[in-house]
């Protein structure tokens, strides 16, 4: 039988970040107990946090689960993601459609957060910081191709190792917010020391003179 810590970092696991008043909430426990196990947890290397400011009021502390808690969630919540991956991995049409609804899931969430903008330099502002709480980005940077969109830890490498399902979600996230083309040119799972995806730039139309 599980007990409210366990609770604690499937919730933050599940939301790949979240605020003590996310799980007091969630959870109907006080910030107290919250605020108990989520130190319990950061003692055992399963959970770590960052502090966030913001633009009016005082900063907080976002929690979010190491890459050693993905061994600790139960043996069969693990087990039957593997299969559900395995069983998904290798049928094309399949995996296309879940990874399109997931994508659009993602997305949906966040489509309110951004300011109308037709500057693509402020779009990939806006979607790196807005997809920083789920894990999917941290960083950004233009290059003579592009723009390089980056996330130094993988938010589910357990998964990613079994199917690019979750991968090929976060893409299509990143470009149904971007509402451009997006590649993803490296992993950290097949070795590459970030997950990188590239925002192509669009080449400014010649200038025609009509004689």
């Amino acid at each position: 039988m599980q007990g409210t810590r366990d609770h604690v970092l499937e919730f933050v696991i599940a939301h790949r970040e979240a605020r003590v008043e996310e799980l007091v909430e969630a959870l109907a426990i006080t910030p107290a107990a919250v605020r108990r196990h989520l130190d319990n947890l950061r003692a055992d290397g399963l959970i770590e946090a960052k502090p966030v400011r913001q633009a009016t009021g005082r900063p907080y502390h976002a929690y979010s689960a190491t890459e050693r808690a993905a061994g600790a969630l139960p043996a069969a919540y693990a087990d039957l993601l593997e299969r559900v991956l395995k069983s998904v991995d290798g049928r094309e049409d399949v995996a296309t459609a879940v990874a399109e609804h997931m994508a659009e899931t993602i997305a949906e969430r966040h489509r309110g957060e951004f300011a109308e903008t037709s500057l693509p330099e402020v779009r990939i502002i806006q979607v790196t910081e807005s997809l920083r709480a789920d894990g999917i980005l941290d960083g950004w940077h233009e290059e003579a191709d592009g723009y390089h969109l980056v996330n130094g830890r993988c938010p589910y490498p357990k998964a990613a190792e079994v199917s690019k399902l979750p991968c090929q979600s976060d893409r299509k996230a990143i470009e149904l917010l971007l509402g451009q083309d997006v590649s993803q040119i490296n992993r950290i799972v097949d070795g590459a020391a970030m997950c990188e995806y590239l925002v192509r730039l669009t080449p400014e139309p010649a200038n025609i003179q009509k004689g």
